[in-house]
């Protein structure tokens, strides 16, 4: 399967029989680039417009919004661990659904808007990943030191962060990457795209940045 980063949160998973899995698309949200992504699913962490941008992405698609398990076909398996988009059990932002994608022998996690550390529960739930798509930018997730706790929590072979500050939205007032690199000591390797194998995957580093594509 090949990971791509389409800025923010939003990643496409494209599978080895074709199927191409959108995560978290956004609307119409600074100036990133406008998109219109052919999937045959898209998964939706919350409400939120820089998260549901529907538009990006095929009519066609099968919409995936809630916590449970969901086939999507293809032969891929999604399930929803319900969590928080704050740290006050939602109170101030609402819920999140952090997703896990299993396909071809491969668990990838996409927090979504993730704003507090896992529950012992919810770790369980989420259970063992091979790569997890992980906010750092705080402010309206968790920050870069409790994105580093999460990924402790977790213990994913491959961590790829997200939602943090780019070009493209210099005014929105999260922290760029560079402070959780260097929580994480980490370089930024800018990779175009990831190809994930499940016999090669854990000679991944560790944490992976990847560029967002044009």
């Amino acid at each position: 399967m090949i990971l791509t980063y389409l800025g923010h949160s939003f990643f496409t998973l494209s599978l080895e029989n074709g199927a191409v899995i959108a995560m978290d698309p956004y609307g119409e949200f600074y100036g990133y680039p406008r998109r219109l992504v052919q999937a045959d699913a898209c998964l939706i962490s919350h409400h939120h417009h820089d998260h549901d941008g529907v538009e990006c992405v095929a009519p066609e698609a099968q919409r995936v919004d809630q916590a449970g398990e969901h086939d999507i076909g293809h032969g891929a398996k999604v399930t929803g661990v319900a969590t928080w988009h704050d740290a006050q059990g939602g109170a101030q932002r609402g819920p999140n659904v952090f997703f896990i994608v299993e396909a071809e022998g491969l668990r990838i996690g996409h927090a979504g808007d993730l704003g507090h550390v896992p529950t012992a529960e919810q770790a369980r739930r989420i259970g063992k990943l091979d790569v997890l798509l992980l906010p750092v930018g705080g402010y309206y997730t968790i920050d870069a030191a409790t994105a580093e706790e999460v990924r402790r929590l977790l213990r994913p072979t491959v961590t790829v962060p997200m939602h943090y500050r780019t070009a493209f939205d210099p005014q929105m007032p999260i922290a760029g990457l560079e402070a959780y690199l260097s929580l994480a000591g980490a370089q930024d390797t800018q990779l175009p795209f990831l190809r994930l194998a499940q016999g090669d995957v854990c000679e991944r580093p560790s944490v992976v940045t990847l560029a967002i594509e044009g």
